[in-house]
């Protein structure tokens, strides 16, 4: 019978893999999500990803459910014997003195963009401390980066994803029938409607567990994904995947997403201009 599941549950996850090729319908992706709440089904289809499809779906992946690849096992200890300190003393304090930037001509290093692994395919734009920058993607969307921000983009296997690291960032996006635009911060998925209609909204993340969207205009839907999955038998007992809606946010309205809170205000277009006053007036969008 284990056997027998098991082959369910690879059967499945190949016919959700070829689905993610070919894109999303947007009723398959409710049902994804619904699928992927089992950990077997996420092993699964993760496994089979890593095997026979291309670094972009991994990545696909990786963002529709951060938490579903599981925890890595702990390290064992091992026990040095006293060669292997004397070994381990020899080699490594040069490497400590490198490190601590105390060899001659050396100063303390900070990890960047450009030495950060970061998903096959996926473009990293970024803007220092008191710096703006607008740019023009590869689907003739428009983002506008704030001061101190990082954003990834990854269009591949019918998806236009965002990644919003850190910072707050406007998007102008131009709408696709058969591919919404979805933008992920702290955490938190935020998805455009597939519809005739563009959509205009900024998002500022707050802190790694806190996301403020505003939108201008069109609509944005907040993805009703859990938080965290449940990781003991107590927390399983208390899971209610029911809990867990999609939210529609409309033009002038502003939601605070916070752990697994939501929180709607609306705001007039007065309060909308304030709130973006440090949108330049003038910007030339260029394509990097």
């Amino acid at each position: 019978m284990a056997h027998a599941d098991s082959e369910k549950v690879a059967t499945e996850a190949a016919i959700w893999l070829a689905r993610m090729e070919r894109g999303l319908q947007s009723q398959e992706g409710a049902a994804l999500r619904q699928w992927l709440q089992q950990p077997a089904n996420r092993t699964a289809i993760v496994d089979a990803a890593k095997l026979w499809h291309g670094p972009d779906i991994v990545a696909v992946l990786a963002q529709l459910m951060p938490v579903g690849f599981g925890n890595p096992p702990p390290r064992k200890a091992r026990r040095l014997r006293p060669f292997h300190l004397v070994v381990g003393l020899v080699v490594g304090l040069p490497t400590a003195f490198v490190v601590l930037g105390l060899m001659p001509g050396m100063g303390f290093h900070h990890t960047n963009t450009a030495e950060r692994d970061v998903p096959w395919g996926q473009t990293i734009y970024h803007t220092r401390a008191g710096e703006t920058r607008a740019v023009t993607l590869l689907d003739g969307s428009r983002v506008t980066l704030n001061s101190h921000t990082e954003l990834g983009v990854l269009f591949a296997a019918g998806r236009r994803l965002a990644t919003l690291n850190y910072g707050e960032a406007i998007f102008q996006i131009t709408s696709q029938l058969s591919h919404p635009f979805e933008v992920i911060a702290a955490g938190r998925h935020l998805q455009t409607p597939t519809a005739k209609t563009n959509s205009r909204f900024d998002v500022r993340v707050i802190d790694p567990q806190s996301v403020e969207l505003t939108v201008l205009d069109g609509g944005v839907t907040v993805q009703g994904l859990p938080w965290r999955w449940p990781n003991s038998p107590s927390a399983k007992r208390l899971f209610d995947p029911a809990a867990f809606r999609d939210a529609n946010v409309g033009p002038l309205q502003s939601v605070l997403l916070q752990d697994e809170g939501i929180y709607h205000y609306d705001i007039t277009a007065e309060n909308a201009s304030a709130r973006l006053r440090w949108e330049p007036e003038q910007i030339i969008y260029v394509t990097p």
